[in-house]
C-alpha cells in the first residue's frame, strides 16, 4: 500500500478516535479498546504489520494516543465477585490418601474434613 493510503486511513481513525473522545463518560480503557481492540477499526484499517508499523510512524497515530491519554481514568471501587463454591485442587496421592483415611476414621466425607481443617486454619489467624 502506498504512503498516501497509509495517511488517508491515519486520518479516518483519527477522525473516528475525536468522535470518541467527544463521548461523555467515555474513560481512556474504553477509547483504547474501541479503537485498538480485537476486531476494532485499527484491525480492519491496518491489517497487516507493515502497514501497522508505518501508521505508529504518523502525527495521527501521536494524536490518538494523546486523546486517549487525556481522558479520564476509570472509576475504582470494590470488586464484588460471586463465588459458586466448587474449588477444585490436585493433591499429591500421598496426602489425598491420608486425608482420605482421616475422613473415614472420623465418619465423615472427604469434602467436610478438608473444610473443616481450612475453616480452622483460617480461625486461627
Amino acid at each position: 500500500m502506498s504512503k498516501r493510503s497509509i495517511k488517508k486511513r491515519a486520518q479516518d481513525l483519527l477522525t473516528l478516535a475525536r468522535k470518541l473522545a467527544e463521548s461523555p463518560g467515555l474513560t481512556w480503557v474504553e477509547a483504547n479498546n474501541a479503537i485498538y481492540g480485537p476486531a476494532g477499526p485499527m484491525g480492519r484499517l491496518f491489517p497487516r504489520a507493515a502497514d501497522r508499523a508505518e501508521f505508529a510512524k504518523t502525527k495521527e497515530s501521536q494524536e490518538i494516543d494523546e486523546l486517549i491519554d487525556g481522558l479520564p481514568e476509570p472509576p475504582v471501587g470494590p470488586q464484588r465477585r460471586e463465588y459458586s463454591g466448587k474449588f477444585n485442587v490436585r493433591l499429591p496421592r500421598t496426602l489425598h490418601a491420608a486425608l482420605a483415611s482421616e475422613a473415614a476414621a472420623e465418619g465423615v466425607s472427604l469434602n467436610q474434613l478438608v473444610v473443616a481443617k481450612l475453616a480452622l486454619h483460617l480461625e486461627s489467624r
